[in-house]
């Protein structure tokens, strides 16, 4: 018996000294955890009280692609961008962001707080030098986009559609997109975008779909899912980049957004046509002040003026806004709008069809004044 005895004891210490360790353990992370949040926090504060008075600077580094997560720490401190190396080292292998760094060059900045840096060396963006810049603004065609992209000298905008038609590209979202003419319309994410010296179409062209599945995020292809259940229509993707693209050239309010959203939905859901001009433009390829009675007759996938249900593809390519706009539309009973306004292009919307029709006429006078 004594010797069952002296073995539970040992037993009994050695249990006894593990969770002891494991909860000292706990303790010192638990320590730690709190004490690195509360200096980030004071961190934070004295970070935005530098910014206001002007003091904060943009620094660029070069990040080796052997570097550890300590050496870049104290590649940060040594740049004045963290306080403390020890601290942004622990801090980011705590949080996880550590061991995914992005080796390159990075543009940060000392008015950024330590939680915005980390989140900038998980992405790696190109920095602008002497290479070519080009901004597309939200809204345009591919052929529009064409044109803008010519302007650079370096290819033709024939060049740049010929790609677009026939370039081969592996992003993932564009698996589910139809076989249609112009495939990539709408996914040619607008933006600001640096390119090698010498660029080929497919340069941009890689960089504005690249920069559309950084855009549209996990999230928003769960809150796809979430409208048709809601709505109960089936949406893809595709079909929220099509809303988009409409809203993008219909609202352009764009406080008008979110209830141009609302009116195309409930008139999909009413089985009704969408009667946008946006679209009879885009498959005439003509001006909206040159639109002719016979031209909303046109026979085309793109004209909803005499077909139901969205059209063919998206009509242009819509910013981030119109994108949320088509995610989340207002609750409203909207299926009739009118321009109430020509210089602006803002709209009177209503669900009669008697204020619908008073509201043209309205404003017809108000025009013809």
């Amino acid at each position: 018996m004594s010797i069952w005895k002296k073995v539970l004891d040992i037993i009994n210490y050695l249990f006894g000294s593990l969770f002891n360790i494991a909860l000292a353990v706990g303790l010192v992370i638990v320590a730690f955890t709190v004490t690195v949040r509360a200096f980030e926090w004071g961190e934070n504060l004295l970070v935005d009280d530098e910014t206001t008075s002007g003091s904060a600077v943009d620094v660029l580094i070069e990040i080796p692609e052997e570097y550890s997560v300590l050496n870049i720490a104290r590649l940060l401190r040594d740049n004045d961008l963290v306080n403390n190396e020890w601290i942004f080292y622990l801090n980011s292998i705590l949080n996880g962001t550590g061991n995914h760094f992005r080796p390159g060059t990075h543009m940060l900045n000392t008015g950024m707080s330590e939680s915005t840096i980390m989140q900038e060396l998980l992405t790696l963006r190109e920095i602008p030098g002497d290479s070519p810049r080009i901004t597309i603004v939200e809204g345009l065609t591919n052929w529009q986009i064409a044109d803008v992209a010519a302007t650079l000298g370096y290819f033709s905008a024939a060049d740049f559609l010929y790609e677009v038609e026939n370039g081969l590209f592996s992003h993932g979202f564009l698996h589910n997109v139809g076989d249609r003419p112009n495939r990539l319309e709408g996914f040619l994410f607008p933006d600001t975008y640096y390119l090698p010296n010498n660029p080929t179409p497919r340069d941009l062209i890689i960089r504005m779909l690249d920069r559309f599945d950084e855009v549209f995020t996990a999230e928003m292809w769960i809150e796809t899912e979430l409208l048709s259940e809601r709505l109960e229509i089936d949406l893809s993707v595709e079909d929220i980049i099509i809303i988009a693209s409409i809203i993008e050239r219909e609202a352009v309010v764009r406080a008008e957004r979110t209830q141009m959203a609302g009116l195309i939905y409930n008139r999909l859901v009413a089985g009704m046509p969408l009667e946008m001009t946006s679209t009879v433009v885009y498959a005439t390829n003509t001006r909206h002040d040159l639109l002719t009675n016979a031209d909303f007759q046109v026979n085309s996938p793109y004209n909803t003026f005499n077909r139901v249900g969205l059209p063919e593809g998206p009509i242009s390519n819509p910013g981030l806004n119109a994108i949320f706009a088509a995610l989340n539309p207002a609750n409203v009973d909207y299926i009739y709008k009118v321009i109430n306004n020509a210089e602006t292009r803002s709209h009177f919307f209503t669900a009669s069809h008697e204020a619908y029709l008073a509201a043209q006429q309205r404003y017809q006078e108000v025009d013809d004044e």
